[in-house]
């Protein structure tokens, strides 16, 4: 049975992870092992905050990319979870799904994207 453990990334923002099934690998969240749930919340994210391709949208700032996102998580253990070592996709910490580097969406913040290094950084301040 998964266990849930609730950490915190720099921000303040929740990350919710789970166990893996073997013990061996990462923890992940949830929507990167279960293709149903991430599909369900980039539907909401589609619907309920924009989430495009590029230059779409009459407001878009092309700097405004999922990449440039403070709540896009692009560390060695989320690219792990979602078994992508291309670089062209990471987790939305704040819509809780897998995403493309080069899309956008209404939620954009400053500062991302996540990356292990940015976590090592933030851990040498604590």
């Amino acid at each position: 049975m998964p266990t849930i453990m609730i950490s915190i990334m720099p921000d303040g923002m929740p990350v919710d992870q789970m166990s893996s099934d073997d013990g061996d690998g990462p923890s992940c969240p949830l929507p990167t092992q279960d293709e149903e749930l991430n599909a369900k919340n980039r539907d909401v994210a589609i619907e309920d905050h924009g989430y495009r391709e590029p230059n779409t949208g009459s407001a878009f700032n092309t700097a405004e990319t999922c990449g440039s996102c403070g709540s896009y998580n692009q560390t060695d253990e989320i690219l792990e979870c979602i078994e992508d070592t291309s670089g062209d996709t990471g987790y939305c910490q704040h819509l809780k799904f897998s995403c493309m580097t080069e899309n956008t969406c209404d939620e954009w913040v400053e500062g991302g994207p996540l990356t292990s290094e940015s976590q090592e950084e933030y851990k040498d301040i604590l």
